[in-house]
């Protein structure tokens, strides 16, 4: 039981701590580090940084038969036929 109670208490220290850092730490560091003027232009331009463009790309399409194939073909994953 009391294994239990000190696993919730670091459980609980630990999204404390994370809160803290997420909402204090990284801002101020944001700032300190000189990004904030270059994540400002990409909330102005409403640029989506973290999106996957490349998935809608129709080039995709071959691009990932032919590494389908090379992993499927490759030499040296074949076995010694000796």
């Amino acid at each position: 039981m009391k294994k239990k109670l000190k696993q919730y208490c670091f459980l609980v220290l630990n999204l404390f701590s994370i809160y803290l850092f997420g909402n204090f730490a990284l801002p101020f560091l944001d700032e300190k580090l000189g990004f904030k003027e270059a994540h400002d232009i990409l909330k102005e331009e409403k640029i989506e940084a973290g999106a996957w463009y490349y998935i809608f790309v129709e080039k995709v399409g071959p691009s990932s038969e032919n590494i389908r194939h090379s992993l499927k073909f490759d030499p040296k994953s074949r076995k010694n036929e000796n």
